[in-house]
């Protein structure tokens, strides 16, 4: 019985140990996503015409505004995915003097 209690708590503490170790290897907290997303689209020509809003919570990004083409929304999108940190994108950009579906 008190073998399986110790191994019990071995795998409740090395489960809690791997869950920080995880969240400490993204190493970064969201206003440094926040920037890092904000700098690489501003760093990308193609989306030089684009009014993009960036919102960063716990390594989710939100893009939110306009751009000009389909593929300026998927290159911004594939942008913030590959910012360190960046869990995933929820890409509600949508195409310049188009009308919005909701």
């Amino acid at each position: 019985m008190k073998i399986q209690r110790t191994f019990a708590v071995l795998v409740v503490c090395a489960g809690f140990a791997g869950g920080l170790l995880a969240q400490s290897s993204l190493g970064r907290d969201d206003e440094s996503i926040f920037v890092a997303v904000e700098q690489a689209l501003q760093r990308a020509r193609s989306l030089a015409g684009a009014d993009i809003t960036v919102r960063s919570r716990e390594g989710f990004v939100t893009l939110s505004g306009v751009a000009k083409t389909v593929e300026d929304i998927a290159s911004a999108g594939k942008i913030a995915l590959g910012v360190r940190g960046v869990i995933g994108v929820n890409n509600e950009l949508r195409i310049a003097d188009r009308a919005s579906r909701g």
